[in-house]
């Protein structure tokens, strides 16, 4: 049984998913376009939101047939107890890396651009105190979070590229239809990628009252994802041309280290950016950490998912501080999360839809 207050609305279901997207993955994605496509990389961006929306379609059809159950319970009724349970431990590594992951790179752009002589660990340590206590609160805390925190990130973030207008070079943006097709369908595991976030539809769609409007307001969040990307991409490309976007790490933060608002009263501009930057990311952290959370609950039987929520935390630790440098975090914990997806984000729903239908189709035939 669902208690009360742990039941939230397709709409905040959008805004969990748009604040869990637009986290770590949009800092390098104008990098990672323009080296597969050069001038092309909105165009490979829009493809990989198309693929995302297809596979957002098959996450939310496979949902709405088992209401009130997240995958880890209606995965035992399409593939039996055993499979289930396996592919939900996958589900469970899954996030537990993704988890590190974001916690790390938050941490490393804090020490980078904020608080250069805290130690990483202290960082990482009070980001992940903070998300814990923020996860234990339950699913409706984390849409009221992200409701919160998407208008105070995003407004702010658009009034301020506006103001580089006058500073970009459209032209960087020429010539288009330069890279071989085939060469932007291969690359298309890029930029989809960055969308990531999109399958916790698959534990969030239990604890939804209106699933009726789920499909709606997931596709919204996957197109309003896209827009974000292509906006940030083309303003990224104007402002350095694709042999400097080619070099720069993290673009999104080199447009903002170059912002100056002549006659503003506020002068340290970066902080503010990396303010709400942070903020950003604490909110995609959180239903990550959360998902973890719910999926042992589950796996377990339980009713509270907060009895993992602290046990779980050493695990992300220790990951997050597996590696040196971030070079190396990108190389094998990015790698691992893509590796891993496509059997989490893009095969399991596409099988278990398959099969659940098959099956449904069958249950008449067997009563006659």
């Amino acid at each position: 049984m669902l208690k009360g207050n742990d039941k939230i609305s397709s709409n905040q279901v959008m805004f969990i998913l748009l604040t869990t997207i637009i986290g770590v993955g949009i800092l390098s994605l104008p990098r990672e376009a323009v080296e597969k496509a050069g001038t092309d990389g909105s165009i490979l961006i829009i493809l990989g939101g198309i693929v995302a929306c297809i596979f957002t379609v098959i996450s939310v059809k496979l949902v709405t047939l088992f209401t009130n159950k997240t995958i880890v319970e209606f995965g035992r009724e399409i593939v039996t107890t055993p499979i289930s349970n396996i592919v939900s431990i996958i589900f469970f590594i899954y996030y537990i890396i993704i988890s590190a992951f974001e916690v790390r790179i938050l941490a490393e752009v804090v020490k980078m651009f904020l608080l250069d002589d805290t130690p990483t660990e202290v960082i990482i340590i009070s980001i992940l105190l903070v998300s814990a206590y923020l996860v234990r609160g339950g699913i409706e805390g984390l849409a009221r979070m992200a409701e919160l925190i998407l208008p105070i990130v995003i407004i702010p973030v658009f009034l301020l590229l506006l103001s580089l207008i006058p500073d970009l070079d459209f032209t960087n943006l020429l010539p288009l239809f330069r890279t071989n097709p085939w060469d932007i369908i291969k690359s298309v595991y890029v930029p989809f990628f960055s969308f990531i976030g999109y399958e916790l539809v698959l534990f969030m769609a239990a604890y939804v009252k209106d699933t009726e409007n789920l499909m709606k307001f997931n596709v919204l969040s996957i197109l309003l994802v896209t827009f974000v990307y292509v906006v940030f991409f083309i303003v990224s490309l104007c402002r350095f041309g694709v042999n400097e976007v080619k070099h720069l790490l993290w673009p999104i933060l080199s447009i903002m280290k170059t912002i100056d608002l002549p006659g503003a009263f506020i002068e340290n501009i970066e902080g503010i950016v990396m303010g709400l930057w942070v903020l950003s990311v604490f909110a995609s952290l959180s239903p990550f950490y959360y998902s973890s959370a719910l999926i042992l609950c589950k796996l377990f039987g339980l009713k509270e998912h907060r009895y993992f929520v602290l046990p779980i935390m050493p695990f992300i630790y220790a990951l997050s501080l597996a590696f040196d440098n971030i070079a190396t975090v990108y190389d094998i914990m990015g790698k691992s999360i893509n590796y891993i997806g496509i059997f989490t984000v893009i095969a399991v729903p596409t099988i278990y839809l398959i099969v659940a239908l098959i099956k449904k189709r069958k249950e008449p035939s067997d009563n006659v």
